[in-house]
Order: structure tokens, then sequence, then C-alpha cells
């Protein structure tokens, strides 16, 4: 079962309504998808500013980065399309460019096209009552052609290294 399957159950015995309204999101970014091809879904890195740009290898943001139509890695070696940034707090410009400098990050396919994005949102990730903006968000991300939620500007920023 995946995780938002799980919200939804949850959500049934105590807001049947919500329940409703986030299953329907979730199933109209999954439609959506369904017809595409496996090539036009990036291969999807997520930095965490907090633990000082690991890579993150978290089952549930794999999950959300799979649901908005990404292929979720967590290793430089597969050479990841798209690099996502979890910023935790304002100090990210000051300390972005090392990381931005390392050659394993220049060498990828994600800087050398500048599909680089900083997601600015406090909140994102951190429980389940924010699993469909985030798959909004990073749908928005990684899928722009698709997706307009309205949350670029606000809760995320592409960041332009060229």
């Amino acid at each position: 079962m995946t995780k938002y399957q799980e919200i939804i159950d949850s959500l049934k015995k105590h807001n049947p309504a919500q329940a409703e309204y986030i299953d329907e999101e979730i199933n109209i970014i999954i439609h959506k998808l369904k017809f595409l091809s496996q090539d036009n879904f990036p291969k999807t890195i997520v930095l965490n500013q907090q633990t000082n740009f690991e890579p993150m290898q978290d089952a549930i943001i794999e999950e959300k980065v799979k649901v908005a139509g990404g292929r979720f890695i967590s290793h430089w070696i597969d050479n990841p399309d798209c690099i996502i940034i979890v910023q935790s707090n304002e100090s990210l410009y000051s300390h972005i460019s090392d990381m931005l400098n390392n050659p394993i990050v220049t060498a990828s396919s994600a800087y050398q096209q500048n599909n680089i994005y900083i997601i600015q949102e406090n909140s994102f990730n951190t429980d389940d009552t924010v699993y469909l903006r985030d798959a909004e968000i990073l749908a928005e991300i990684l899928q722009p052609k698709y997706f307009v939620y309205g949350h670029d500007g606000s809760a995320w920023v592409k960041f332009d290294v060229k």
C-alpha cells in the first residue's frame, strides 16, 4: 500500500470529504502521466540543506517523486536530470555555491541543463497533512507542461546556474 493510500484510508474514518478530495487530486496527477514513457520522467535527486546537501533516501519522498512524474535516485552516479534542494533556512544561498562547485554536481545532466530547483516551503515532507501539496510542488517542477498549481515563486523556485 502506498503512503497516499494509507492517508486516504485514515482520513475516510474521520474526514471522508477530505479523503475523497486527496484521492481525486492524486489520481488526476497519476492519470495525466499514465501515457508518458519512462524517458519523459526525469531522474531526480533530492538534497536536503539540513543534512549538508546529502541526497534524501526517504521512501515517502521517493513515492512523491514517482507520483509527480519523476524517477527518484539517491546516488550521484545515476546522473540526475533534475536536482531539487529542500531549503531549511535562509543560509542556503550562502552555502549553495560550495555544493554546486563540486565536480560530481557540475558533471551531472541536471547542472548542464540548468535543472536545479529549490523548495522553499518550510513544511515540505514534514507530515501526512502536506502530502498532496508536496506532490503538486514536485509535479510542477518535474512535469511543468502538464501541471500548474501556483506554487512556483512561493513554495519553490528555479535556481539558475548559467
